[in-house]
């Protein structure tokens, strides 16, 4: 039984006919309207899209299903309101985000994102990237399957977040990482773990803000074992951020799980915060915490990273009625020495050895002044602990003498910049894919229809010792060099393909998996075709017919079933990706690589027509490989134990499935986690490292790999 939906061409005010003319390649206004089709129809324009072009939405509820996936650079989503039209996510199926958006010059203005999977919004590496008036909200009940962030700007800079509305994540509502010039103004954060997040971010303003009933209001907090770290001037200023005393519904092993409810205002591990001109009231845990990294009482394993805060300043701030009703570990072993009522202030102590020698103030210390009468006390973590406090050794101190005067630098204002104009553009991704033919069948790689999978000469077939895992289907590769040209060894990473090289793979599922002989169902061939020194990637459809295959730049799904070894008849849902997330995986510093086609991966015998032949070495014998060494590192076989060792075989797998995205150009690169073959630091492949922006992704663990048996 066979279910497939075939992307239309969509019905917006403005034509859409793909001709390369001048006009198209001028930015348009395209209207969307809601329709049953509107995920592929939308995806298949933003695949298209050009510099400029604007996206608007009309009032009413667009049911999404699937992530979408925007990779150029001067994009625009509108709506007609952040209560009139409603992007939903309530049935998502597939991906980690409700959009995701790479390109430069990014606005997302007068709409709302609810009820996604993953995180709402998450921009990645942009530069020049506007939220406006956008409301993000998971609308049922606080639980840890939400999604963890709701507007998730990530290594992007020149970052403005104006007048949003987050409610409901499991982590941040607002979150800001690694980022720099950052300005969030006039947002309302509620039932969030976290309200509005900075972390790992240099020079962010955060002002004029509500953050209220979130189990933490707003969080400045610098993490080890990412790519940018020393996160630093951050000012919190004008914002109210009162009665966030809502339950931490977390996952565990993310580091808000370790926020206590109650907390107002919580800095960790970030140098140059300043405070001031702020309400924080009614946070029943604290309503100001300064802290080390150390109170996570989790492992560093980063050299560079500095676990303390340093000159942070606490001035001119309406502050009242905190700690009236203590949570966390921390705060309930306080309670029996501070009192069942815990100071609005609290600081741990904990600063770098050697400033704990000087009883001065120093630059770098903590700096508190004119708060009324907000009380303080230092709780002096590093003597904490059940044994001195029943001994009565414990002893915290409230005198706030020691950090009572006034700091006289204030930080700078942040200023953002105008967003870059669109330029004209001639993107040669952009024209491949207006350009690319509509069926596989005319890229000549097979015989007849195409079928059997039975390549034409000059199309060569290969394998992989480790493949990518893709939902148990089957895989046909083949690789067709342009005749005359040669592709040349590297020693890691993809060998260098000629220009006009085509790389195809076809995916299949078999119609009986007791009698192999009754064939098997195509479902999708991917091309990646080279381009000058560039590649693009997309999807081809096969028709029910097994016949052809249609182009599908706006992703497509196929219900298909078949018998399994038992007998039963399973039924799965297939996704084929849209062009753009093609690109999300295979990107490296945004620029598509392909990932299977290794020297150390091809590095296998394959039974060719004529026989039996190492891979390699048959390219080379038909002049399409050039500079092949005598010999050549062999990657593991996962499952295979006479490949190599266990933690060889399993680290391959790792790098094949993972480290695409896991790797320091990868999109995934802003979690710190590098799962390359050849990453030889454990703490840089997982090994004690925390897991950071992971969301309900943590799996509840503490670190992402742990020593010892599987």
């Amino acid at each position: 039984m066979i279910y497939s939906r075939i992307v239309a061409l969509l019905g917006f005010t403005a034509s859409l006919s793909f001709a390369q003319t001048p006009d198209r390649l001028q930015p348009q206004v395209y209207r969307i309207e809601p329709s049953d089709d509107v995920q592929f129809r939308l995806q298949d324009l933003l695949v298209k899209a050009v510099p400029g072009d604007v996206i608007e939405f009309s009032s009413g509820r667009f049911e999404l299903n699937r992530q979408i996936d925007i990779a150029t650079d001067n994009i625009t989503l509108r709506g007609q309101g952040s209560d009139q039209t409603i992007l939903s996510f309530r049935g998502q199926q597939s991906g980690g985000q409700g959009i995701e958006a790479t390109g430069n010059n990014f606005v997302v203005e007068s709409l709302a994102v609810e009820d996604t999977a993953g995180n709402a919004i998450k921009v990645n590496g942009s530069k020049n990237v506007t939220f406006r008036e956008v409301r993000v909200e998971w609308t049922g009940e606080a639980k840890s399957s939400n999604g963890a962030y709701g507007l998730y700007p990530v290594q992007c800079e020149n970052v403005l977040i104006e007048a949003c509305v987050a409610k409901g994540a499991s982590d941040s509502g607002i979150y800001v990482g690694q980022s720099r010039r950052v300005i969030v103004r006039n947002c309302l954060a509620e039932r969030n773990v976290a309200g509005i997040e900075i972390e790992n971010t240099v020079d962010a303003d955060v002002y004029d803000n509500v953050a209220t009933n979130n189990a933490g209001g707003l969080l400045v907090f610098d993490l080890p074992g990412l790519q940018l770290k020393a996160g630093q001037r951050v000012r919190l200023f004008r914002n109210k951020v009162n009665a966030n005393n809502h339950k931490n519904f977390a996952a565990e092993g993310n580091i808000v799980a370790m926020v206590p409810s109650g907390t107002g205002v919580m800095v960790l591990a970030t140098d140059q915060v300043e405070i001031f001109d702020n309400e924080i009231m009614d946070n029943q845990t604290s309503n100001i915490s300064v802290v080390s990294y150390l109170i996570s009482g989790k492992k560093v394993k980063d050299p560079d990273y500095d676990p303390y805060c340093k000159t942070v300043s606490i001035h001119d701030n309406q502050i009242a009625r905190g700690g009236q009703k203590p949570s966390g570990l921390v705060g309930k072993m306080l309670m029996p020495v501070l009192g069942a009522t815990l100071p609005d202030i609290l600081f741990d102590g904990m600063t770098q050895p050697v400033e704990r020698t000087d009883n001065n103030l120093a630059v770098e210390k903590l700096a508190i002044w004119n708060n009324g009468d907000a009380t303080f006390a230092d709780f002096k973590l590093a003597e904490l602990n059940p044994s001195a406090i029943l001994t009565g050794k414990y002893k915290a101190s409230r005198d706030l003498t020691p950090h009572s005067k006034a700091r006289p630098a204030a930080l700078p204002a942040v200023a953002l910049l105008p967003h870059e104009a669109p330029v004209p553009t001639a993107d040669p991704t952009i024209m491949a894919y207006r350009s690319a033919p509509e069926r596989l069948s005319e890229w000549g790689f097979f015989e007849g229809n195409g079928a059997s999978q039975t390549p034409v000469t000059g199309v060569v077939p290969y394998d992989l010792n480790t493949p990518l895992f893709s939902d148990y289907t089957s895989k046909y590769r083949f690789i067709r060099i342009p005749p005359g040209s040669q592709a040349r060894f590297t020693e890691s990473g993809v060998l260098d393909f000629p220009d006009g090289t085509v790389i195809a793979k076809t995916f299949a599922y078999p119609h009986d998996e007791r009698d192999l002989s009754q064939g098997e169902r195509l479902l999708e061939t991917r091309i990646e075709l080279r381009q000058g020194d560039a590649w693009v990637g997309y999807a081809y459809q096969w028709n029910q017919e097994q016949t052809d295959a249609t182009l599908l730049l706006g992703g497509g799904e196929v219900q298909v079933s078949w018998i399994r070894k038992d007998g039963q008849t399973f039924t799965h849902r297939y996704e084929i990706p849209n062009a753009n997330q093609c690109l999300n995986c295979h990107s490296q510093d945004k620029a598509f690589v392909p990932l299977g086609p290794t020297a150390r991966n091809l590095n296998r015998s394959f039974e060719y027509t004529g026989g039996h032949a190492n891979q390699l070495s048959h390219l080379a014998k038909l002049g399409q490989l050039a500079g092949l060494p005598d010999q050549v590192e062999t990657f593991p076989v996962a499952d295979d134990s006479a490949t190599g060792s266990l933690h060889d075989r399993a680290k391959a797998w790792l790098d094949v499935n993972c480290a695409h995205c896991h790797s320091p150009h990868g999109t995934a690169r802003t979690s710190g986690l590098d799962l390359r073959f050849d990453q030889t630091d454990p703490s840089k492949y997982g090994v004690w490292k925390s897991p950071v922006a992971a969301g309900h992704g943590s799996g509840g663990h503490d670190y992402d790999i742990v020593p010892g048996q599987p």
